[in-house]
């Protein structure tokens, strides 16, 4: 779970869940050592708490009474907000959560089912925990799926980058769990960033105007890590 000499504990804020929610959600994040707070009972209760004070993730019961989602999101993620770049995770019902997905990408990070967040919640925080700030650029990749080694690589470019992952325009629908080669280009770099990336998710035509996938690096070869390093560092100042 969390590395050994890093801060071990996280802390959680519930928001629209009642008592029982929050105590099934608790019990789930016990592996993770998260502090899961009292938590907010409604919207404005949660604006007002994500306000004052900072909280590592935030886990949002959907829907949220009678807040329109989209617009508590917003408010999160305002600058102004101490929680504007928190980890946050819609908890929904099955037959909702095709509708909570489309707030991925505007505010929400992920979506869980009532039926998933027992055994997924740690895993998905850990995750976020773990995601670097991403870079909006446009760079030039080749990509190819290990399995298919023999054939040829397919062009596409960034939507964003981080040392964790990226976000491909790619109209090849490549499957999550599809195991892909990348080959990167960075500006004023004579080699080529080289290594494998997973695919975690494709892109949704109702939040993301472009085909595309998400990945999270698996591995880069030797040399590779220093340089994306410093190129992000570079973009980030």
């Amino acid at each position: 779970m969390v590395e050994s000499g890093a801060v071990n504990w996280f802390t959680i804020l519930p928001v629209g869940l009642d008592p029982e929610a929050r105590e099934r959600v608790r019990s789930a994040l016990a592996p993770l050592d998260a502090v899961v707070t009292a938590g907010a009972d409604d919207w404005s209760e949660a604006l007002e708490l994500a306000s004052a004070g900072h909280y590592d993730g935030l886990v949002v019961a959907y829907p949220l009474g009678d807040a329109p989602m989209a617009g508590f999101l917003a408010s999160l993620r305002r600058p102004a907000c101490l929680c504007r770049n928190s980890a946050v995770v819609v908890i929904t019902d099955g037959r909702r959560k095709e509708e909570a997905e489309t707030y991925l990408g505007r505010g929400a990070n992920r979506v869980l089912t009532w039926d998933e967040a027992p055994l997924r919640l740690p895993d998905v925080f850990e995750d976020l925990f773990k995601a670097a700030p991403r870079v909006r650029v446009e760079l030039p990749v080749r990509v190819m799926p290990v399995v298919d080694s023999r054939g040829e690589s397919v062009p596409c470019l960034t939507v964003n980058i981080s040392a964790s992952g990226m976000l491909l325009k790619l109209k090849e629908a490549y499957r999550p769990g599809t195991v892909l080669v990348f080959e990167m280009v960075l500006p004023g770099s004579a080699q080529p960033v080289i290594g494998h990336a997973r695919v975690v998710r494709r892109t949704s035509v109702r939040r993301e105007p472009f085909a595309g996938v998400g990945v999270a690096f698996a591995g880069l070869h030797e040399g590779a890590r220093a340089r994306l390093t410093t190129f992000l560092q570079r973009a980030i100042a």
